[in-house]
């Protein structure tokens, strides 16, 4: 059953909060934006995960993702944490019985996503998955255990998958995992699996004091290795739009398909990269997890995905 809540509903771009859409084993909340289709066609779905002391309110006002969808015709779901699971109200991307497939929270996601292929417009061709600091780490969690269901996913200050039992650590940063220990991690989850992996697109502050800029190193490595490509770059853009402490850098397959893209960013700590406006490219709200660069990390990830429509 599907219930408006108030407090989110007197927003511009309200959510509507969706109950009963699974067993929920991970006991966590379901939001998500849509707007009606006056067709029968099909739409993106982009999965938002909040980062530790958020809510699904706070992630969407500080991205912007539903103005995006609004303009460009796509769907948002917003999987919310409950205190009762974590007290910081963090997703709990360290906790085993959390992030193995099938079970915990990371089942309560793919019920979400599931529910939301059911009842609303969605091409399940094209789902994409992103999310900040701990929300990053559960969205690489998700790839890792149902790479058939993403195309790509986006990642702001995260970490790989089964980096630590310890959120703690992921602040100091590992020196060295082997790769075939990181993709053996990965591939554990689904032993049979011959499909592709989704591609990955990583966002690292570099002077980031709670995730160590080293995770990105670690995590190039892990979904280089899942993806059969090697760690060296492609191409490497430096500056970025212009933009001198933004650096891109691409990771390609024997094939030629970019399987990881690596932002690094200079002079920036662990917050998103916001350009507050009304056009389309502008967005987001500044404040502890957002400052503004003249740079809208959302719109540039919605470019990655492909989904910002051509006018």
């Amino acid at each position: 059953m599907i219930s408006f809540n108030s407090l989110y509903s007197q927003q511009k771009n309200p959510l509507t909060e969706v109950n009963d859409f699974g067993s929920n084993p991970g006991n966590l909340k379901m939001f998500i934006h849509s707007i009606s289709k006056k067709d029968s066609t099909k739409s993106p779905l982009v999965v938002v995960l909040h980062g530790c002391g958020e809510n699904a309110k706070n992630v969407s006002d500080l991205t912007g993702w539903n103005k995006l969808a609004d303009i460009n015709d796509f769907v948002v779901l917003y999987p919310q944490q409950k205190i009762l699971n974590n007290p910081n109200l963090c997703f709990n991307w360290f906790v085993d019985h959390d992030i193995e497939k099938g079970q915990g929270e990371c089942e309560s996601i793919f019920q979400m996503i599931s529910y939301a292929i059911q009842h609303y417009p969605i091409d399940s061709n094209q789902i994409y998955i992103t999310g900040l600091s701990a929300g990053a780490a559960m969205s690489v969690v998700m790839m890792a255990t149902h790479p058939e269901l993403f195309k790509c996913g986006a990642i702001f200050a995260g970490t790989a998958y089964k980096l630590t039992t310890n959120s703690a650590k992921a602040v100091l940063g590992k020196k060295y995992i082997p790769k075939e220990k990181l993709v053996s991690d990965v591939r554990e989850q689904n032993p049979n699996y011959q499909g592709k992996y989704p591609q990955l697109i990583i966002y690292q502050g570099l002077n980031d004091p709670i995730v160590n800029y080293k995770n990105a190193t670690i995590l190039v490595n892990q979904w280089t290795g899942i993806n059969n490509a090697d760690t060296i770059p492609d191409k490497i853009e430096h500056p970025f739009m212009g933009i001198e402490d933004i650096s891109r850098t691409e990771y390609k397959d024997s094939l030629g398909r970019t399987t990881v893209i690596l932002y690094e960013i200079n002079n920036l700590g662990h917050r998103l990269l916001i350009k507050p406006g009304d056009k389309e490219d502008e967005g987001g709200q500044t404040g502890l997890f957002g400052v503004d660069r003249g740079y809208h990390s959302t719109y540039q990830t919605a470019k990655e995905f492909g989904i910002i429509k051509n006018k």
